[in-house]
């Protein structure tokens, strides 16, 4: 056997293996493309009319909040009461607009009226 066919022999045993490896390679790549990802923001429910409590939004104690109405024409009252029901705070929602709220304390609750979609964050 000369140098020559050996040396073709020898780069096929490499070559085989390295395509194995490739191919194995470019089907996790494509399936990592291909996999849908989630985002880093939380798809927030969206809620309409009606008594909510602070757990009802998932939101906490202390931490700036905002209330955004994704309903593009509709308007309403968001009301929010302490733990005593007192009124803390009181908002005109208008379509389409996102508005801060009052920093929230523990048994906070939120009374939505109108036909409005509201999200929390």
């Amino acid at each position: 056997m000369n140098s020559l066919s050996y040396r073709k022999l020898e780069l096929r045993k490499v070559a085989n293996p390295m395509k194995k490896y490739i191919a194995i390679f470019f089907v996790f790549l494509f399936l990592s493309f291909a996999m849908n990802t989630v985002s880093a923001i939380a798809q927030t429910k969206p809620f309409s009319q009606g008594f909510y409590t602070m757990e009802d939004f998932n939101l906490y104690e202390g931490s700036n909040h905002t209330a955004r109405n994704t309903a593009q024409y509709g308007e309403g009252l968001l009301i929010v009461l302490d733990s005593h029901g007192i009124i803390q705070q009181v908002i005109r929602v208008k379509p389409a607009t996102q508005y801060a709220l009052v920093p929230l304390l523990s048994g906070y609750q939120f009374i939505i009226y109108g036909n409005l979609q509201l999200n929390f964050a």
